[in-house]
């Protein structure tokens, strides 16, 4: 009897730390949430893989983007006459016709999303052209970010295609197996260019480019600029030209709610600032979740400059995919009258688990403080912690009815036994 009796009390024991430590990890791997996930600080380096892509007047290239170190930073910025020992990813040089791209690859979790970017330049012409633009939502199974595809990513630049923004410059077009964002800031708007009915400095395409060498924008007819031009080029309010060494904050966000995208740049060394707010009304559909290719451009056209990169940070994105959990149970209960029925039924529960990678950085060489994101993102987090109380609970209540079967099972044991 002392022998069952302790038998007994160690299943209890045994049954409800397991009970305990199974709800809590549940618990536990479903309270982090996607937060800011930092692609480039040029003061810690690239956190994220990446690859890069060259253009020259529509010729791949991989002489650029080029990365400047601390020990050779002072290198791009004396072109300018700027003494900084600031390290920068250049994404293109100060050149005519020509541009330098950076890819990505995060996990979209279904809801707003958010690319940031601090750029500058240190060398160009005035009025200086032309920005740099945001990649949203590549989809392709051509490419992908591998070493094989740095430098030969197949694109078509804008120079090839007709009717597009008169005020764009030398813009790469990757191939993509559907439609996809791209929203460029381009400072040349306003002061090279003051074309009838662009009011502001962004251009917005809807691009498709299915095999890499015809791609298409629309809305078109460009409800801007009319019908011979595609897109919505020189939108918004607000202009301003950003000085040799001025720290430029550009924010993108899209809202999956109302389908809209607005957009942000802001001069931190002079407060100025273009902005503008658009509905893609049916050009554009939300997305599912899923792996998504992202991006950032940087262009030259007839005017230009040697832009570079200081840091790019993104919301709402993921750089590890959600797990899915499926726990099942087969709960087995005897009722017995004038004969035994045996009832079996299972129970299925799926929780999603959102693992977030988070950096906290900040730029020692810049004496202004920097605001990276400028538009709120709101996250729905609702229906992720029912989904984590209903399987916490559900796991308890399968716990607890192994406990009590296993209690059952001893007391029917020891009954048996007294009865010998």
């Amino acid at each position: 009897m002392v022998k069952l009796s302790r038998f007994l009390t160690t299943i209890i024991i045994i049954a409800a730390l397991s009970l305990v430590l199974a709800s809590g990890l549940i618990i536990s791997s479903q309270s982090s949430a996607p937060n800011n996930i930092v692609m480039i600080n040029m003061l810690s380096g690239i956190n994220v893989p990446i690859v890069f892509q060259g253009d020259n007047n529509s010729i791949p290239i991989s002489f650029w983007p080029t990365y400047y170190g601390t020990s050779k930073a002072s290198n791009y910025w004396s072109a300018g006459g700027i003494s900084s020992n600031q390290p920068v990813l250049e994404l293109t040089p100060a050149q005519r016709q020509t541009s330098g791209s950076m890819f990505w690859q995060e996990y979209y979790l279904g809801g707003n999303v958010a690319i940031s970017l601090l750029g500058t330049y240190s060398k160009g012409l005035s009025p200086v052209g032309d920005g740099f633009a945001i990649y949203l939502f590549i989809k392709t199974a051509i490419w992908g970010i591998e070493p094989q595809n740095n430098y030969s990513i197949p694109y078509t630049a804008t120079a090839l295609v007709h009717n597009y923004s008169p005020v764009s410059g030398d813009v790469m077009l990757p191939q993509s197996s559907t439609p996809y964002i791209l929203v460029e800031w381009d400072p040349y708007w306003q002061f090279g260019n003051t074309s009838s009915g662009a009011t502001g400095q962004w251009n917005v395409w809807i691009v498709t480019n299915t095999n890499g060498s015809n791609p298409s924008i629309i809305p078109k007819p460009s409800p801007t600029l009319g019908s011979s031009r595609s897109g919505w080029d020189g939108i918004g309010t607000g202009s301003f030209q950003p000085r040799p060494g001025d720290i430029i904050n550009i924010t993108v966000t899209y809202n999956s709610v109302d389908n809209t995208l607005n957009g942000r740049a802001y001069d931190i060394n002079t407060g100025q600032f273009a902005s503008f707010t658009l509905s893609l009304g049916n050009y554009f559909m939300p997305l599912s979740s899923g792996y998504y290719i992202f991006g950032t451009d940087a262009i030259n056209g007839d005017s230009y400059a040697n832009w570079a990169l200081i840091y790019v940070d993104t919301k709402g994105l993921s750089n590890i995919v959600p797990v899915t959990l499926t726990s099942t149970q087969t709960v087995i209960t005897t009722n017995t009258v004038t004969q035994t029925a045996i009832i079996m039924s299972t129970i299925t529960s799926t929780t999603t688990t959102a693992m977030t990678v988070t950096s906290t950085t900040s730029l020692t060489s810049i004496t202004t403080i920097i605001t990276i994101s400028n538009v709120p993102i709101t996250t729905t987090v609702t229906s992720t912690v029912t989904q984590t109380i209903n399987a916490s609970l559900t796991l308890f209540a399968m716990l607890a009815v192994i406990v009590i079967l296993a209690v059952v099972l001893v007391i029917t044991l020891i009954i048996a036994f007294r009865k010998r």
